[in-house]
Order: C-alpha cells, then structure tokens, then sequence
C-alpha cells in the first residue's frame, strides 16, 4: 500500500513538473517572438526616424540631435530638435525628399510655454504631448490634452503658432467612457 501510494506521489510530481516546464517553455517562446515581432513591427518606423536624423545634421549643420518625432498633419512630417554648429537650439521640420526648414528655438515659443497656454485656457487638462508640427502650411505646436468631462474622458489637439503663441485650432475627439 505504501509502495503505491509512493509511486502515485512520484507519478503526481512529474506531471507537475513536466506541466510547469511547458507552461514556462511557452511563455519563454511568447516573449522570443513577442521581441521579433515587435521589432519587425518597428524598424520602418525607427529606419525613417534615424534618416531623418541624419539628413538633418547634414543639410541643417546640426552638431547633435537630441529627439526625433514624426507629425502627421496634411503631410508626415518628422521633426528634429537638436543643437547647430554655433550651439544654439534649433527644430528642423523634414518632409518630402528634400524639403526642409530650420529655425531657431527662440524664434518662437518654448514646448513649455504652449503647454502653459493650454492649461491657462483648460486648466483641469492633462497634457499627454507636446510637439512641433505644421498645421494649414504654419509652423506649430500640438499640444494633446484629455480632461474629464461628465460621462467619460475626452481627448483634444490643441494647435499655437509657433512664432508667437497664437491660437489656431482645437479639434476635439469622441468622448471615452
């Protein structure tokens, strides 16, 4: 009696064990093809952003590159913020083969300071993003907000002129519930 009692406790182990390494061998394949996938997924993406770093550090004389975003307005867009030759900061709007335009950070209004104009307009607003775009052929920046509406979320892009602040548009999406 005890013997059997022994062989179905060992018999109880290895099919314990042979279930947690299954269980541990296919996760371990859901993450090896998770990654692969995933970078499958974004090398396009990360392909465009890195030629158009370096597009830009070459026909904008930048001496670094700090970010790169890209903005679908009417056209993508992508956009690079970095330093010039003379060490001031610069943001380099790149769209088509070889369209592009230069201007200096203090040309305009800092991402900061679009942020501050959208919370003194909404103040109960959670900024989600800043960034620099082009908006009806202007130079712009995109601050993407949600606030907390009765019934749900809401999400907005709220567009400034990136020369002076000016307000240009608001587009305001489906409420989430």
């Amino acid at each position: 009696m005890a013997e059997r009692i022994e062989n179905e406790r060992a018999v109880r182990a290895r099919r314990i064990r042979n279930i947690v390494f299954a269980v541990l061998a296919a996760a371990a394949a859901i993450l090896v093809f998770g990654n692969r996938f995933y970078h499958t997924v974004q090398a396009p993406r990360w392909d465009a952003l890195n030629r158009a770093a370096a597009r830009a550090a070459e026909q904008a004389g930048l001496s670094s590159v700090e970010d790169v975003e890209r903005f679908v307005g009417d056209r993508p867009y992508s956009i690079v913020y970095g330093t010039d030759r003379d060490g001031a900061p610069v943001i380099v709007w790149l769209w088509d083969e070889n369209e592009m335009h230069v201007e200096r950070r203090d040309a305009g209004i800092t991402r900061d300071e679009a942020r501050e104009l959208l919370l003194a307009e909404r103040p109960e607003a959670k900024v989600l993003r800043v960034m620099a775009g082009v908006l009806h052929g202007e130079f712009v920046w995109e601050v993407f907000s949600e606030t907390s509406e009765p019934g749900g979320t809401r999400k907005y892009y709220d567009y400034y002129r990136f020369y002076d602040g000016r307000k240009i548009e608001t587009y305001r999406l489906a409420q989430e519930r």
